[in-house]
């Protein structure tokens, strides 16, 4: 298990669906219905589900780092396969399965279950009882599995890098953060050499 320091102040770079995620969550936070709306029917959100399987009434609780609770549901959000990789929000399980293409994730597609057991990634990202988070990836392959990824802490709705340990063939590894986090972003997942070390780096 490895705990992520804070991460990095340069926001990650990724596509759109941050800003819609972001543009949710902030909303969210307004209690204003005014801006749900705009958000909700943003042209981002409908252009991004018209081309990608969205997410329906997504039901998102945390505890805040005061302790208050932030308890959302979302009618419409973005998919959770991106062109990027694969987001995990706060309180999901997912199922990813994809196939290697040159040594690279490809042609990932989110399911409900584990039915091919030799190429289904399984995210948790769960909050532990000190208000920090935690993300437990499963690797199906039978090398070193590598992401960058990104978080979007609950308070500021915006996406940063953060450091990530590649995960040794067929086990599960664990990444924590000490601070609530809305959602977290792996993207660029790629197959390692089977004696590459299995280091830590953003």
């Amino acid at each position: 298990m490895t705990t992520s320091k804070r991460p990095s102040a340069l926001p990650m770079k990724i596509s759109p669906f941050v800003f819609a995620a972001a543009a949710l969550l902030a909303a969210s936070a307004s209690q204003s219905q005014e801006d749900k709306n705009v958000a909700q029917n943003s042209g981002g959100i409908a252009g991004m589900c018209a081309r990608t399987k969205c997410q329906h009434d997504l039901h998102v609780t945390l505890k805040d780092k005061n302790g208050a609770t932030f308890d959302r549901t979302f009618e419409t959000f973005p998919a959770t396969v991106q062109p990027f990789g694969f987001v995990v929000v706060a309180g999901q399980t997912v199922y990813i399965e994809a196939d290697i293409v040159d040594g690279k994730l490809a042609n990932l597609t989110a399911v409900d279950k584990v039915s091919d057991p030799g190429k289904t990634i399984t995210a948790t990202f769960e909050q532990l009882d000190n208000r920090g988070m935690m993300l437990t990836v499963k690797n199906p392959y039978h090398q070193p599995l590598k992401f960058s990824m990104g978080i979007m802490p609950l308070e500021q709705g915006t996406l940063y890098k953060t450091s990530s340990c590649a995960i040794g063939p067929g086990i599960f590894a664990f990444e924590t953060w000490p601070y609530p986090i809305f959602q977290v972003v792996l993207g660029r997942g790629q197959l390692l050499a089977d004696d590459s070390k299995l280091i830590c780096t953003e």
